[in-house]
């Protein structure tokens, strides 16, 4: 075992039983005393990012515990809500239509209250003319008897009772205003929850991170004909894996998106990381998140090295400007080196913009390397 050597590269995916093995057969001496604490420095490191990783996944099942109480709550108070119309629809309906008999009551019953105050009236008349009919019959003057009987003559063609419907206006029928709610029923007891749209699955070999923007393509697990659009939420990290609770930024939405991928582009990639993900909406409701994705945003963060320009370029970050004085205020770039006259006055200022920096890494390195090396030689006499 003394005469096998162990090399070790630095990487980080290291697995904790290699490092146990390597612990447990590397016999005591001074070299394999430095081997054991390396890899115990690994088991270290191993143990304390599974730690970091269990501690976001409990934060993670904290606020989804937190989500679904809250979201339980909502939606239980948003059930009341619709019920409530709905008993609400019912009432304003069964007044309506209590309305409607009660009004269909009382015009059938005002129609026949007239018909019975005719026929009382008619009836009256008639008694009247029955009782004077009937004492006429007594008188035994022919002349008194013929008025008598001319008067008669006259009220019965006169008399309503003669011209009075004996038919009611109105039956007593009031079938036309009964219901019938089975089908209504049978609606009310398929009442369901609403179908939601399965989550969408990204593909992370179809995204693509180039040239200061990110194409996310997604796909859902089955053909739905019934999704209207889908919604796309994004976020910058600075950790790899799964997105954290804790001390991180907010989604950022992108609503109504048509197809299954998505563009975004003027983007600065100041993070390492930047978290997807993507729900299925049909034209009642979202679907459930898909998993979230975690892209990888290279960019080319630099400084302008002041410390070996040349003796008259004032150099400030990401800013260049010629100082005609030779470099004053920088006594140790010119420390050992004689002034050698004055040059005409000259100013450049590069404002180098950090999005153009990105998008051309190593080209404008380049050229601004070379545009450098020529103002050099183009000032030294």
């Amino acid at each position: 075992m003394d005469s096998q050597k162990y090399c070790f590269k630095e990487n980080e995916n290291v697995t904790v039983d290699k490092a146990c093995f390597l612990i447990s057969n590397i016999t005591i001496g001074p070299e394999s005393i430095n081997l054991q604490q390396e890899a115990l420095q690994r088991i270290i490191s191993t143990l304390a990012n599974k730690n970091d990783e269990i501690q976001n996944f409990i934060d993670t099942l904290h606020h989804t515990l937190k989500g679904v109480q809250e979201n339980s709550s909502n939606i239980l108070s948003e059930l009341d809500e619709e019920f409530d119309s709905l008993y609400s629809i019912l009432d304003e309906v069964k007044e309506s239509m209590i309305n409607c008999i009660k009004q269909e009551q009382a015009r059938k019953s005002q129609e026949l209250q007239s018909q019975i105050s005719q026929c009382n009236n008619a009836l009256e008349n008639s008694e009247e003319l029955l009782e004077f009919a009937t004492r006429s019959l007594d008188i035994k003057e022919p002349e008194e008897f013929s008025k008598a009987a001319r008067q008669i003559k006259d009220r019965v063609t006169m008399a309503s009772a003669f011209r009075l419907s004996l038919k009611p206006k109105v039956s007593d029928n009031m079938t036309h205003l009964m219901v019938d709610f089975s089908q209504e029923r049978q609606m009310l007891q398929t009442l369901k929850f609403l179908p939601v749209p399965k989550a969408p699955e990204i593909d992370p070999v179809e995204c693509l991170v180039a040239d200061n923007s990110v194409t996310v393509a997604w796909r859902m697990p089955e053909e739905d004909n019934k999704i209207d659009h889908f919604i796309l939420e994004h976020r910058k990290t600075n950790f790899d894996g799964l997105p954290r609770v804790k001390d991180e930024r907010c989604w950022e939405i992108i609503d109504n998106i048509k197809g299954t991928e998505y563009t975004l582009s003027g983007l600065k990639f100041d993070s390492k990381y930047m978290n997807f993900r993507v729900r299925a909406c049909n034209k009642a409701v979202a679907g459930e998140y898909s998993d979230p994705v975690t892209l990888e945003t290279k960019a080319l963060n630099f400084n302008l090295d002041n410390s070996s320009s040349h003796l008259n370029l004032k150099v400030e970050d990401t800013c260049v400007e010629w100082d005609p004085t030779g470099g004053k205020g920088q006594e140790s770039k010119i420390k050992g080196k004689e002034n050698k006259g004055s040059y005409k006055f000259l100013k450049i200022v590069f404002l180098l913009s950090k999005e153009l920096l990105i998008h051309f890494e190593g080209v404008l390195s380049e050229i601004f390397l070379f545009i450098c090396m020529t103002f050099t030689f183009y000032l030294l006499p």
